[in-house]
C-alpha cells in the first residue's frame, strides 16, 4: 500500500498530539486514541467540548503524500488545532455576548502569539 501508516508511524503520531496538546496548552483536554483507523483521511479528531474530550484517529495511509516526521507531525498539530478552536466555535454558534466571544477568541490569541513569538 503506498504511504501506509506503520505502528511505529503511530506511535510517533501519539508522541507528536503529546508535544503539541502542551504547546496548544490544552492540558484541560483529555486527548485519546480510538482504535478505529479514520476513513478517507490522513487523520481526524470527535471533539466533545463539553466534556472536554478529544479522541483522534490516524489513517491506515497517507494516500498522496508521504508518512514521514514532517507530515506526521503537521497531521498532528491540525487535528489538535480543531481542539483548540472548538471552544471558540462552541460559543461563536450560540451567539453570545461580545464579551464572552472576546474572550474565547483571546485563550486562542494569547496561544498562538506565545508560540508564534520567541521573547527575549
Amino acid at each position: 500500500m503506498k504511504n501506509a501508516v506503520t505502528p511505529e508511524d503511530e506511535a510517533k503520531f501519539a508522541a507528536y498530539v503529546t508535544k503539541w496538546q502542551a504547546l496548544l496548552n490544552l492540558m484541560d483536554w483529555r486527548i485519546q486514541k480510538l482504535d478505529k483507523p479514520a476513513k478517507g483521511a490522513m487523520a481526524d479528531v470527535a471533539i466533545s467540548e463539553p466534556d472536554k474530550l478529544a479522541q483522534w484517529r490516524l489513517g491506515k495511509n497517507f494516500g498522496t503524500e508521504a508518512v514521514n516526521d514532517y507530515t506526521l507531525e503537521a497531521t498532528a498539530v491540525h487535528e489538535l488545532l480543531h481542539v483548540l478552536l472548538a471552544e471558540y466555535r462552541e460559543i461563536a454558534v450560540s451567539k453570545p455576548s461580545d464579551e464572552i466571544l472576546q474572550g474565547a477568541e483571546h485563550r486562542v490569541i494569547h496561544t498562538l502569539e506565545r508560540l508564534l513569538v520567541k521573547g527575549p
